[in-house]
C-alpha cells in the first residue's frame, strides 16, 4: 500500500513546525517519532484484518495523519493536553483542509480519512457509525494507544527524569487517588483521562486500554509487548491500587494467552 507522496509531505511538514520552536523540541520529536510508529503499527494490524484496498489506504492515512495537529498544538498552548488547549483531532481535520492533502483521493475515501482523524480522540466513538467508519477509526485508536504504552514506558519506567509534557502535567504523588479511575478499572471499562489526579492514575487508565483493543494484531502486541505489565508492576501495592494493579495483570496475562493461539485473520 503505497502512500509514500503523503508521508514525504507530512514529516516534512513536521520538520517546518519544528524548525519554528524557539524552546524545548523534544516534544514535539515526540510526536514525530510516536506518528512513525503509529503508522507501523496501522499497518501490522490491516495486514491481518479483511480490508479491501480503498479501506487499507483510509486506515493508513489516517494513522499517518492523526496528530498532524499537534506540532502547532504545543506551539500554540506548550500542552498536548486538549482540555487546557484545543481538540486535536478536530484542528487535524481543519489543518488537512487547509493544506489541501486528500484532495487526489476518492471522496469516500476522503470521508474515512478525516473521520478517522477527527475523532480518534474521542473517549468513545458516536452510536450507529456507518462500519467502514468505524473500522478505519478502531485502527487509529488501537495504534495510537500500543504506541502511547510504548511512550510511557520508556519515559516512567526508564532511568531518566521524564518530561512534564509526557504526563499532561499530572503530579507524580502516590496520595493523590481518583476512585473515578479505580472504579472504571474495576468494571473493565476505559477510564477517562478528566478523571486523572496523578502518574499512578495515569498508569491504571493506561491499562484499562486492555478492555479497548478492536484487533488481533492489537491485542497481541498489547499482551505481549510488555509496556503495559511494567507500567501496572510499577504501582503501589497498597489499599488504593493493589486490587486494580493485580486485577488488570491478570487481565493482560490472559489476553497473552489468547495471543499465543494461532492468528485469526478478520474483522474484529
Amino acid at each position: 500500500m503505497d502512500i509514500a507522496e503523503h508521508e514525504a509531505w507530512f514529516f516534512d511538514y513536521a520538520r517546518r513546525e519544528r524548525a519554528l520552536e524557539t524552546g524545548d523540541a523534544a516534544p514535539i520529536d515526540l510526536k514525530i517519532r510516536h506518528s512513525r510508529e503509529v503508522l507501523a503499527t496501522a499497518r501490522a494490524i490491516v495486514a491481518e484484518a479483511d480490508m479491501e484496498p480503498e479501506q487499507r489506504r483510509a486506515s493508513l492515512l489516517a494513522a499517518l495523519y492523526h496528530d498532524v495537529a499537534r506540532f502547532e498544538q504545543y506551539r500554540r498552548y506548550r500542552t498536548f493536553r486538549d482540555r487546557e488547549s484545543c481538540n486535536h483531532g478536530l484542528e487535524g481535520v481543519r489543518i488537512l483542509k487547509r493544506e489541501r492533502r486528500l484532495e487526489g483521493e476518492p471522496a469516500p475515501l476522503r470521508r474515512r480519512v478525516l473521520a478517522g482523524v477527527g475523532l480518534h480522540n474521542r473517549f468513545a466513538l458516536p452510536a450507529h457509525l456507518p462500519e467502514e467508519i468505524a473500522e478505519v477509526t478502531h485502527v487509529v485508536r488501537d495504534a495510537d494507544k500500543l504506541d502511547i504504552l510504548r511512550i510511557m514506558h520508556e519515559n516512567l519506567c526508564g532511568p531518566e527524569p521524564y518530561h512534564p509534557t509526557v504526563v499532561l502535567g499530572l503530579p507524580d504523588d502516590p496520595a493523590l487517588v481518583s476512585p473515578a479511575v479505580l472504579r472504571a478499572a474495576r468494571e473493565g471499562r476505559v477510564a477517562s483521562y478528566a478523571d486523572l489526579a496523578s502518574v499512578n492514575d495515569l498508569r491504571v487508565l493506561l491499562g484499562t486500554w486492555l478492555f479497548d483493543m478492536h484487533f488481533p494484531a492489537s491485542r497481541r502486541q498489547f499482551a505481549t509487548a510488555g509496556h503495559a505489565r511494567e507500567l501496572l508492576e510499577g504501582l503501589p501495592q497498597d489499599e488504593n491500587y493493589g486490587d486494580t494493579r493485580a486485577a488488570l495483570l491478570r487481565g493482560i496475562a490472559a489476553m497473552a494467552k489468547d495471543a499465543a493461539s494461532p492468528v485469526q485473520r478478520g474483522r474484529p
